[in-house]
C-alpha cells in the first residue's frame, strides 16, 4: 500500500477510535482526547485548533492548549522536518505510553511534553479496542513494523489474547517491548507471565536478549 494511503487509513482509524472513546468511555473529558482528535483534524486540513479549542470541556481547555503549545515545541525540530503529521500523531500515542511506563527509552524532554495519566492511555487503548475491526486493522499496520515502540502497540491492539488489558499489563509490556540489553530478573518473569497471555510472542525473543 503507498505511503500516502496507510497514512490515510491510520488517521481515519485513529479518528474511528476516538469517537467510540468519545461516545462510550467519556473521553471528552479527557485532554488527551482532545490533543487527538485536534491533532488529527490537522492532518487533513480539518478545522483549525482555534476552532476546535472552543468545543473543549472550560475544565480541561486551558489544560489542553498548554499540551498542545508543547506538543508543537517539540516536533518543531529539524530531526523531525521528513515526519509527516499522521506519524507525528501516533507518536504522541507512543511517546505518551513510554512516559506512563517509564520506559528507559523516554527522554527527559518527552517526560516534560507528554505526560499525560495512564488511566489516559489505557482509555484510549480500551477504545481502539473496542470495536474488533479498529482494532484488528491498526494492529495489522504496526505488527510488520520493526521498530520497538510499532511493536508495543501492536501489542496492545492485539484484540486475539487471554488477557484482558489493564493499566499494570500495559506498562508492563511497554518497558519489556521498547526497552534495550539483557532482561533484568524481573523483566524475564514478566516475559514469561505475558508470553502466557499470547501478548508476547516467540519472535520478541529475538529483541532482546536474556540475562
Amino acid at each position: 500500500m503507498p505511503h500516502d494511503d496507510v497514512s490515510d487509513a491510520l488517521r481515519r482509524a485513529m479518528e474511528s477510535a476516538l469517537r467510540v472513546w468519545a461516545e462510550r468511555f467519556d473521553g471528552t473529558n479527557d485532554p488527551l482526547y482532545w490533543v487527538l482528535r485536534i491533532k488529527a483534524a490537522e492532518t487533513h486540513g480539518g478545522p483549525g485548533r482555534a476552532n476546535l479549542l472552543v468545543d473543549v470541556p472550560d475544565a480541561v481547555r486551558d489544560d489542553v492548549a498548554a499540551h498542545l503549545d508543547a506538543d508543537a515545541r517539540y516536533w518543531d525540530n529539524i530531526r523531525y522536518a521528513d515526519l509527516d503529521r499522521v506519524a507525528q500523531l501516533w507518536g504522541v500515542v507512543v511517546n505518551a505510553v513510554r512516559v506512563v511506563a517509564d520506559s528507559p527509552m523516554a527522554t527527559e524532554r518527552q517526560r516534560e511534553v507528554f505526560a499525560y495519566p495512564a488511566e489516559s492511555l489505557y482509555s484510549f487503548f480500551r477504545a481502539a479496542r473496542d470495536r474488533m475491526e479498529i482494532a484488528d486493522q491498526l494492529y495489522h499496520f504496526f505488527k510488520p513494523m520493526p521498530a520497538p515502540e510499532c511493536q508495543a502497540l501492536a501489542a496492545l491492539l492485539n484484540v486475539h489474547v487471554d488477557a484482558p488489558l489493564d493499566v499494570d499489563l500495559m506498562c508492563r509490556l511497554v518497558r519489556l517491548l521498547d526497552g534495550e540489553g539483557p532482561l533484568s530478573d524481573g523483566e524475564a518473569a514478566d516475559l514469561d507471565n505475558l508470553s502466557n497471555t499470547g501478548l508476547v510472542d516467540a519472535a520478541f525473543r529475538g529483541l532482546r536478549r536474556q540475562a
